[in-house]
């Protein structure tokens, strides 16, 4: 099987590289030009090229010549205040991004599945009482960044239904795991402890809302989860993948500090405050289950020690002062 991955350096484009590698798959992508690819240091033989997902000519012949079995398309604009604060570049990522990979999918021959890579964000606001989301649940984005994706959905689903193009909507929960950008919160907590333990900060971990709750998915078993739909013939979703089991942030701060011998101070930050949260997003992957049989295998405190560990092997001791 050949993968065609966009965003590969990415977070989980580099997991879903690692995964389809030792799985078997040859693989290749696109990273944006000047993104770093120390990501994909355990990849294995992976073929990358620079290219800008809104570049239509180099992408298609890119395409053309790699004919892959499956396109994960992963590249995009995936922190919500990224997408806030630069609304016309996530637009053009996110949106017009995905209509020239499908269009470029559409001219290979024979086509590839695309595996389209959404969020559970989607959603928007729901009331608790109505968690957990089942993909029957009417989409209302309530950030920028998730109407870009439902944009994106839609464009999806015009090429399966308008040029047979076999598309297959993902919708990912959270997902975590080693090398996450530190803009996300487990990698954040993470990164401030490793730095208060090596002494290049001090005693002080700065918190956005911990109130909020999420569920939680490791990265590897998300990435698996991406390898089963395009291995299986599971039509054209929507899919929650998730764990079904939604964690206070809170309590995911108390185990990452568990961790660790060395007493932190935990306060408040208003700058990371979000004006658009969302206070419980939970799901139900029920339906991606019985398509593919997939299940989460990795214990959220073995993911939290992983994560740790790797920021903890990323920052080194800091010098004492002469």
């Amino acid at each position: 099987m050949r993968a065609f991955i966009t965003g590969i350096a990415g977070f989980a484009g580099a997991h879903l590289a690692e995964h389809l590698a030792r799985s078997g798959w040859e693989v290749a992508g696109i990273e944006r030009p000047g993104a770093p690819l120390d990501a994909l240091a355990d990849a294995g033989p992976v073929a990358v090229t620079a290219c800008d997902i809104l570049d239509a000519d180099p992408l298609g012949r890119l395409l053309a010549n790699a004919s892959p079995d499956a396109v994960f398309h992963l590249a995009a604009v995936s922190f919500v205040p990224a997408a806030e604060r630069a609304p016309r570049i996530a637009l053009d990522v996110n949106v017009r991004g995905s209509q020239v990979v499908l269009e470029a999918c559409g001219r290979v021959s024979p086509p590839p599945r695309v595996i389209l890579v959404s969020t559970a964000e989607v959603y928007g606001k729901v009331p608790p009482e109505e968690m957990p989301l089942t993909e029957d649940r009417p989409p209302a984005p309530a950030n920028l960044y998730a109407m870009t994706k439902r944009c994106a959905e839609e464009v999806g689903s015009y090429y399966r239904r308008v040029h047979a193009l076999p598309v297959v909507i993902l919708r990912p929960f959270n997902h975590i795991g080693p090398r996450q950008n530190p803009d996300f919160v487990t990698s954040s907590f993470a990164r401030q402890i490793a730095e208060i333990e090596a002494g290049a900060r001090p005693p002080v971990l700065e918190v956005g809302n911990i109130e909020a709750a999420r569920d939680f998915t490791d990265v590897r078993d998300m990435v698996a989860a991406y390898r089963l739909a395009a291995e299986r013939d599971v039509g054209g979703g929507p899919y929650n993948i998730c764990t079904g089991t939604p964690r206070r942030i809170r309590d995911v701060l108390d185990r990452l500090l568990a961790l660790s011998a060395v007493r932190i101070e935990v306060r408040p930050d208003p700058s990371r405050m979000r004006r658009s949260e969302i206070p419980l997003l939970s799901g139900d992957a029920s339906r991606f289950r019985r398509a593919t049989g997939w299940a989460p295998s990795r214990d959220l405190d073995a993911t939290l020690r992983d994560i740790l560990d790797a920021w903890r092997a990323a920052i080194p001791p800091a010098r004492p002062a002469r």
